[in-house]
């Protein structure tokens, strides 16, 4: 039956239905003319600037990989390393077939009384031509810059007292530090002897780390814990010196050997204060100095300069180190002997199978890049960093034996964080 009540009710809500449609395009079609407005004033076009972030390039540090570490090959049948002479001379001591050796550890070394003498009149040279270029006014630019090199120059000579001296009462050890003290009587005092040369040994692992990390920003903070640590090493070497006197003189130890202990400490003792007082020197240059003068732009400073390091290079080389740990197994030179230059030193069989056959180097554990299956070290080029594939070896807390770098003189010091294309600048 028809309803006309719901008839009409159904037309209303048809009307209804169709207003709200029309109100829902008009509010459509208004804001597609906003749209068109704000995207179009007449003929022009409104452009959006593309904002592009670029990283900034990281400052990094460079490693300088020296000679320093040592040299050594693999054996042709691939049972030992040899090391191998780096310079030329007299051996004054080599290491026993027996011995346990670590990375880095000297296995020999050569008379350098000539190489001394030579890095002595060359560092007076360079003082002389700093001097007669500047005067004694010198800019903090400068006395920066001499603050690293006295920084460098006396780490380098205060640790070969160390081992050229103060080990003359000490048996090395894999560990890089002592096992005990020989030699001398030390009325009862040989334990506390031992753990004050193993402390030392820390000192100078400590020196190596910050080679790579001293600058002219920091070299004032480094100068003042060098002063800390030179004050150490000076009064271990003059508590040595108060037990000769104390020597009972009989068959073992006679009164040449007495007096040759004296002259040993008393030099090392002069060595070390003469680092102390050139510390110092830098110290109070860098809070004097006025700005007044930029001595190191002579050419003649730098060409002194330049012997001074050629000079401190030869030094260093009368050190014979092992780049790799383990047993020597073999000597082949003996006291005495005149060596030259890539003469075989000792034979030494490494428990360390992953070194490759060629040179190996010591380097920082951070130098080195790791991934799942390679290792890898880098080098900056045009301010990008380029990866260097390498073998590992040894590692300790702080550093890994690499090989496979023979031709690279420099290597980023940290490269955690980094990968290989990155734009970076040196220090």
């Amino acid at each position: 039956m028809f309803n006309l009540t719901y008839a009409v009710q159904l037309f209303k809500d048809v009307i209804q239905f169709k207003i709200r449609r029309t109100a829902v395009r008009v509010v459509y079609a208004a804001f597609l003319t906003i749209v068109v407005f704000i995207g179009f004033r007449g003929d022009e076009v409104v452009e959006v600037e593309e904002v592009v972030t670029t990283a900034l390039p990281r400052t990094i540090s460079m490693y300088t990989i020296s000679a320093d570490n040592g040299t050594a090959v693999r054996t042709a049948d691939g049972s030992a390393f040899i090391v191998r002479a780096q310079s030329g001379g007299r051996v004054d001591s080599v290491a026993k077939v027996g011995d346990t050796v670590a990375a880095g550890a000297t296995v020999a070394q050569l008379e350098n009384s000539a190489q001394r003498a030579a890095y002595i009149q060359a560092e007076g040279s360079y003082d002389a031509a700093v001097a007669a270029a500047g005067g004694n006014t010198t800019s903090q630019e400068t006395a920066k810059q001499d603050a690293v090199r006295t920084w460098n120059n006396e780490t380098v000579s205060s640790e070969q007292v160390v081992y050229t001296s103060i080990d003359t009462y000490f048996s090395p050890a894999i560990s890089g530090s002592v096992t005990g003290f020989r030699e001398l009587d030390s009325f009862g005092a040989a334990v506390t002897l031992s753990e004050r040369r193993a402390a030392i040994e820390e000192i100078l692992g400590a020196w190596d780390r910050k080679t790579a990390q001293v600058n002219e920003g920091n070299a004032a903070e480094m100068l003042s814990s060098l002063q800390n640590d030179l004050s150490v090493i000076g009064t271990f070497i003059d508590d040595l010196a108060s037990l000769v006197p104390r020597q009972r003189i009989n068959e073992k130890y006679t009164e040449e050997q007495r007096n040759a202990d004296t002259d040993r400490l008393a030099a090392a003792r002069a060595q070390i204060s003469e680092s102390q007082r050139k510390v110092d020197n830098a110290l109070t240059a860098i809070m004097n100095s006025s700005g007044s003068n930029a001595a190191l732009s002579n050419a003649q400073v730098k060409q002194a300069l330049g012997v001074l390091e050629s000079a401190r290079a030869a030094l260093s080389k009368t050190v014979i180190k092992t780049p790799v740990a383990g047993l020597v197994t073999a000597a082949s030179i003996s006291v005495g002997d005149i060596i030259n230059v890539g003469n075989d030193v000792v034979f030494v069989a490494s428990s360390d199978s992953t070194v490759a056959a060629g040179s190996s180097i010591v380097v920082p554990l951070t130098a080195v890049k790791f991934t799942p299956t390679k290792a890898f070290v880098f080098t900056v080029v045009e301010g990008k960093l380029v990866a260097h594939e390498v073998v590992t070896g040894l590692v300790t807390s702080n550093s890994i034996t690499i090989a496979g770098a023979e031709n690279i003189t420099e290597i980023v010091s940290d490269v955690r964080g980094l990968k290989e294309g990155d734009a970076v600048l040196t220090k």
